[in-house]
């Protein structure tokens, strides 16, 4: 990984979808949506309306997660958000196939540093 990689809009786009991917997925009832390959390729492609809406749902995923699971775990996915955000806190309206490309490895970082610090996939 690149540092101009790291620093792209798209890649950090991934790493935010990761966040929200893995709270969603901690939080009971958070449902499946975007851990689904589907809802994953098309926030790739139009990164900015998918993770928009994802976000604002963070809080609820964040506080249903702390009801089921460790604390300290989700403390430390949620506390990942604010470091994945893009340089310019906008997403991308849509990405070409390069941008999707960074987007989804931005992602699969993500989640690996996910279950590396805080135990949880």
């Amino acid at each position: 990984m690149t540092d101009d990689m790291t620093r792209t809009d798209a890649y950090r786009s991934g790493r935010v979808y990761a966040v929200l991917e893995v709270l969603q997925r901690l939080s009971p009832g958070g449902g499946v949506r975007l851990g689904e390959d589907g809802h994953r390729v098309r926030t790739a492609e139009k990164p900015l309306g998918h993770l928009r809406e994802a976000l604002a749902l963070a809080g609820k995923y964040y506080m249903d997660a702390r009801r089921k699971h460790p604390v300290e775990s989700v403390d430390t996915v949620f506390g990942m958000l604010p470091d994945a955000m893009p340089v310019a806190r906008e997403f991308p309206g849509s990405l070409d196939t390069k941008g999707q490309a960074e987007f989804l490895r931005g992602r699969e970082d993500q989640i690996a540093l996910i279950e590396k610090k805080a135990g949880v996939r």
